[in-house]
């Protein structure tokens, strides 16, 4: 089942030759990608030692496993299993060529392979032995292009989602789920995405862990892209071919080494070229290796703790290993990054596409949790209200609203009831919204306000007055403190303090216990300031934008705070943040720290491909409560909207995620 849609080939074909001659148009006229880095080419102390050879091998591609063992492929001997004697002890019969390996512990591999003449992707799971007369190797799966040819492929490792990058000869990348080493392992073709591959892409290879594939164009360069679907798709530049970078002739293969870094193999220049791929200048060293085409590359550390590098000669037909003198890190110096979640539900999309559905919040039924709702803005329609199975339940044409809020246990004209507020764009008003005990939803007032261009919006209950408020701001920075009053016939709105952040805000919230407001400046971060009307304009900084934790836009923030019933003794209050910048969110222990950020957890929303709910990304708005929603979320739970929705391509939606699913991610300290 193909749950993601495939980018149109034309638009992306036409971005690519864009992309590529800006980048050689900057190249030519700035020195800082690779024409001030070029290094002398560096002959090798020791010559090539062979691994394997063969009559009739045609072999493509060999990888150390461990000390003793290199699998290789070949189109005539297939997979192949080879010791150190140079021997080969197992193989699996076919024609194959491209080959990619995943570790999974000490003696175990996932390895990958096309067959040319059947024209299958093939997994494997290799498995290795004392005795190598009982090595093994099984066939996991096969996958067969309907239409398209792979040329080559790679692979990737994520959560136990094993995927395959394609470059096809048709010009795409596909990336594929090919199998789920999960509880109840199980062979998998779910198509992700396709996109524009550069012309006579080569070679591929995949850093799980700064989450980019490297994809050799034969003869232009090495362009690095995100394997996050969520994420924007853009490439940036890592290798090109002089005169813009010291490539020589045609690339033919890439291998990652353990620090992010790649080695190139170029055969007509008989050389191996090492390349930063964290840096602006790149190219650390090129090898001579006179005398060898090198068609394929791969490196791995000796018990020694020096490099070699594993490749095929052409000219010669065999498998060789030569001792490079490589710097590189011990271990992976890249940031490791957010810990990763799957959502529990999504909610049908919004009607239209574009930047649409913004904020949620979540109102808590008070008779039965599970018949809770999920009061969302659409920005180009109004309000939509969901059930907790991410149905839609009811619609109010409102206007352009783009935060919402709700309060509990109002009292007007008789009436007790609870309600919602939203900044309506529309008018530059605060619209109000009835929510009857039994959930039923109606637009209560359209309050109006003196800000040009209203954008985000909360809400805050005073525990020492009981009175309600509203802050609303604009893009200038200026936010609105409005009292409400349900005294007379008409709900009406009291402007009672301003103050102001240095650029755009949005996100609010506010925590009647302490009386804080926490705000979100989009650019630099998260401040504070007292919530009552009389608490004065100056703000105090809670945590700023660092580039690492916290990714501008800083956008949706919400509390999770347990009522006294609902708690059980626990102490816990956390806010939640939407770090936009790099697709997470980071939750805040106000429980240790109320003040200044103590930062507890930080995760991304990803896809579950048996449920068939992929993860959030550019997320505006959050919603938290922390009061059980029936046996399915007994602690609460986390809504978020997705800016990308694309299990498959459709207008934008909200995830909803398990409480439970966060709180075990939460360091207690």
């Amino acid at each position: 089942m193909q749950y993601f849609h495939q980018l149109t080939h034309n638009k992306l074909a036409k971005v690519s030759v864009v992309i590529t001659a800006a980048v050689f148009a900057l190249a030519a006229c700035q020195s800082s990608i690779e024409t001030t880095a070029h290094s002398a080419v560096q002959a090798l102390a020791k010559a090539p030692q062979q691994i394997f050879q063969h009559d009739k091998l045609n072999g493509q591609k060999v990888i150390q496993l461990n000390q003793d063992t290199w699998v290789a492929n070949s189109e005539n001997f297939g997979l192949m299993l080879i010791n150190q004697q140079g021997k080969m002890v197992q193989n699996y019969a076919g024609n194959f060529e491209s080959l990619d390996i995943r570790q999974l512990d000490n003696k175990t591999w996932f390895v990958s392979s096309v067959d040319k003449e059947a024209g299958q992707f093939l997994l494997f799971k290799v498995v290795l032995a004392a005795n190598a007369q009982t090595h093994k190797i099984t066939l996991l799966n096969t996958i067969k292009p309907e239409a398209s040819v792979i040329d080559n492929q790679c692979l990737a490792y994520q959560n136990g989602q094993l995927s395959s990058f394609w470059l096809t000869a048709q010009q795409q990348v596909e990336q594929r789920i090919v199998y789920l080493n999960q509880p109840n392992a199980q062979p998998s073709n779910v198509l992700v995405r396709s996109f524009s591959a550069p012309p006579g892409a080569s070679a591929c290879v995949v850093d799980d862990v700064k989450q980019q594939v490297y994809v050799a164009e034969e003869s232009a360069g090495v362009w690095a892209y995100p394997t996050n679907p969520e994420k924007e798709l853009s490439r940036t530049p890592i290798a090109l071919v002089a005169p813009f970078g010291q490539i020589d002739g045609e690339i033919k293969d890439i291998s990652l080494l353990i620090d992010g870094s790649l080695l190139v193999a170029l055969p007509e220049a008989e050389q191996i070229q090492h390349y930063q791929t964290d840096n602006s200048s790149h190219l650390a060293q090129v090898y001579s290796v006179a005398g060898f085409t090198i068609e394929s590359i791969d490196a791995q550390q000796t018990a020694d703790n020096k490099w070699l590098a594993n490749f095929y000669d052409d000219e010669s037909g065999a498998y060789y290993s030569i001792e490079l003198p490589l710097m590189v890190a011990d271990k992976s110096i890249a940031k490791q990054g957010a810990s990763q979640l799957t959502a529990d539900m999504q909610t049908a999309p919004v009607a239209r596409f574009g930047d649409a559905a913004d904020d949620p919040e979540v109102w808590l039924n008070p008779n039965n949790g599970a018949d809770s709702l999920i009061l969302t803005t659409d920005k180009r329609y109004g309000l939509n209200v969901y059930n907790l199975a991410g149905e839609l339940v009811e619609t109010i044409a409102s206007g352009r609203i783009n935060n919402i809020d709700i309060s509990y246990g109002a009292e007007f004209n008789g009436d007790k009831f609870d309600f919602a507020t939203a900044s309506n764009r529309t008018y530059n008003s605060i619209t109000m919204y009835k929510i009857s005990h039994t959930g039923v939803i109606s637009e209560l007032a359209n309050l109006p306000t003196s800000l040009p261009d209203v954008y985000g919006l909360c809400q805050y209950q005073s525990p020492i007055t009981g009175d309600y408020f509203v802050f609303i701001n604009d893009e200038s920075g200026i936010y609105h403190q409005y009292q409400l009053d349900f005294s007379t016939n008409q709900v009406t709105g009291k402007l009672v303090r301003e103050f102001k952040v240095a650029s755009q805000p949005e996100g609010c919230v506010a925590d009647a216990q302490t009386q804080t407001l926490y705000l979100g400046e989009e650019d630099w971060g998260i401040w504070t300031i007292g919530a009552e009307p009389d608490a004065g304009t100056r703000l105090a900084p809670f945590y700023q934008v660092d580039g690492d934790v916290l990714v501008d836009d800083v956008e949706g923030l919400s509390l999770y705070l347990p009522n006294k019933s609902a708690a059980k003794n626990r102490s816990e209050k956390y806010l939640v943040a939407s770090s936009q910048g790099d697709d997470s969110y980071v939750v805040f222990d106000l429980a240790k720290n109320a003040s200044r950020g103590h930062v507890v957890a930080k995760f991304n929303i990803v896809a579950d491909v048996q449920k068939g709910i992929d993860g959030a990304s550019e997320t505006d708005g959050l919603a938290v409560i922390a009061a059980p929603l029936g046996d399915l979320y007994p602690l609460g739970a986390l809504v978020v909207q997705d800016g990308r929705n694309i299990m498959p391509v459709q207008p934008q939606n909200f995830k909803l995620v398990d409480w439970r699913k966060i709180s075990g991610l939460i360091i207690k300290q």
